[in-house]
């Protein structure tokens, strides 16, 4: 279906605010769609679409909220893939706000160590370690000097306690793909988490003929490796192989290496378990003795009233960042649950434990609560990985005009955003337009999107959301559709650079 008019730019317009009103989305009147922008884009994203390939595009204008594009099915639910996470950790910042923190704390029961979980996926997370000067065993050298500037406990006869209280016990998404489980993506969650919930795998050579030597971070805990890499010449070197077995955390190795490389990720079966076999086996390299299981429980009776020894915070700014600038889908999971937690608290359930179910009923209350038509929604999961996830062009753009025009948190929202040519998953992309585009990225297979803001050096600014879905094949042509259609709105935007610029939100500095 081409979703673009082509009986002349009069009759497009009168088409489509004829479609919005009769789909029953709340826009805003009179709808103007400037028909040299329309042209524009259409000439950047039309060419190329292939078999059953649709694109949904939505353009406002950032400080006047007006329509200034939207083709036919803007409002028409699509597969947003990683775009999904826009709606997750906006409706986090409304729920707890920038400054809260996320915490996990450990205390003394009996001669145990206890966890109790928080819900912070962060902890251990090897680039805001990397971003503090630290490392992500970092936290196990901080907890065994808090222990011994205590003067004790430092021995836990009785092993290891993990109380996760705080999320339900489905570690993974019942719609994500078993492939995806194999892979760091689709890393399970819990309500205690280190290193992203996977293990690191460093190949590094030895001699030629002889086993590739593994650098492993953690070092130990509860995992293990069958087979080998062989040392050998440039010439007879290949990919270094790492798979996973389903179901076990047993990693297998296998390839040929000349060079080090990596590292390369794979997650864990059970984050709560992993944490505390990782505590089993690190502590001890500090001075602290633990012995016995690693047991994991949901509940345990008194321990509210159970000394806190040491707890790790991490800042929630961080984890959006994460979530929106690298698109970690592990962290945004993890937002979602908390998400539901809280707005199960604020129906007075009692002891509640987020869910997805929970966190999607949280994603819809939200866009319900700042006008946002939620007809088209399924939130399904937080970060995107679900096919069965929908949001249309038109709830993606009205979110971001809201988040920054209108919200509270609005600029800590822009801050968590990848930015064109400088950082994250659009450091490469857009460099022509360094530091102007901040934006949202989604890949998931048939599925590329690409949605936020372009901030113009008039001080004029859009709002935008490019959904393609049906793609047969490599999604890098649609990127770079995707890419040259912002183009062509900074292209619109200079020939519009000396209209009286709008007045909201500065843009960020990078």
């Amino acid at each position: 279906m081409n979703h673009w008019a082509r009986s002349g730019w009069v009759g497009w317009c009168v088409a489509l605010a004829a479609f919005w009103q009769a789909s029953g989305v709340q826009a805003r009147e009179p709808l103007v769609a400037d028909a040299q922008l329309a042209a524009a884009v259409e000439a950047a994203l039309q060419p190329g679409l292939i078999g059953e390939t649709r694109v949904a595009v939505c353009v406002l204008d950032g400080g006047t909220g007006e329509v200034l594009l939207a083709t036919d099915n803007a409002a028409e639910p699509f597969t947003p893939a990683s775009n999904m996470k826009l709606l997750t950790s906006a409706a986090t910042l409304d729920l707890y706000g920038p400054d809260h923190v996320l915490r996990t704390d450990f205390r003394a029961g009996d001669g145990t160590l206890i966890v109790v979980a928080g819900g912070d996926p962060a902890f251990g997370d090897p680039a805001i370690a990397e971003a503090a000067g630290q490392t992500p065993m970092t936290p196990f050298r901080a907890l065994a000097q808090a222990l011994h500037q205590r003067g004790g406990p430092t021995t836990f006869p009785g092993g290891v306690i993990v109380v996760d209280a705080v999320f339900d016990e489905q570690l993974v998404h019942p719609n994500w793909h078993p492939a995806n489980l194999l892979h760091w993506y689709g890393a399970p969650v819990a309500g205690v988490s280190f290193n992203d919930n996977c293990v690191d795998v460093t190949f590094v050579p030895t001699e030629p003929g002889q086993p590739a030597e593994l650098e492993l971070v953690p070092p130990a805990g509860g995992f293990k490796f069958v087979g080998e890499a062989l040392t050998v010449s440039d010439k007879d070197a290949h990919a270094p192989e790492l798979a996973k077995r389903p179901g076990e955390t047993v990693f297998i190795v296998g390839g040929a290496v000349a060079r080090r490389g990596g590292p390369y990720s794979k997650p864990v079966d059970d984050p709560r378990r992993y944490l505390g076999e990782v505590l089993m086996a690190e502590l001890p390299q500090h001075g602290i003795e633990v012995d016995g299981p690693v047991r994991v429980v949901t509940q345990l009776d008194g321990v509210d009233e159970r000394p806190v020894l040491a707890t790790h915070v991490s800042a929630l700014t961080d984890v959006l960042g994460r979530v929106n600038t690298n698109s970690q889908n592990m962290m945004a999971e993890a937002l979602a649950k908390l998400n539901g937690r809280a707005h199960l608290e604020a129906h007075g359930v009692d002891a509640p434990r987020g869910s997805w179910e929970a966190g999607a009923a949280a994603a819809e209350a939200f866009l319900q609560r700042i006008g946002i038509d939620t007809a088209v929604l399924v939130a399904d999961d937080g970060s995107g990985l679900s096919r069965e996830n929908r949001l249309s062009a038109t709830i993606i753009t009205e979110l971001l005009l809201h988040m920054r025009n209108e919200h509270e948190h609005g600029k800590a929202f822009v801050d968590s955003m990848a930015i064109s040519g400088v950082r994250g998953s659009v450091r490469n992309r857009l460099k022509d337009l360094e530091g102007k585009v901040y934006a949202k990225t989604g890949t998931i297979r048939g599925v590329s999107a690409l949605s936020g803001y372009l901030f113009h050096h008039s001080g004029r600014v859009v709002v935008f959301s490019i959904l393609h879905n049906g793609i047969e094949g490599s999604p890098a042509p649609y990127r770079r559709q995707q890419d040259d259609a912002v183009r062509a709105m900074a292209k619109w935007l200079d020939t519009r650079a000396n209209a009286a610029p709008e007045t909201r939100l500065e843009r960020p500095a990078p």
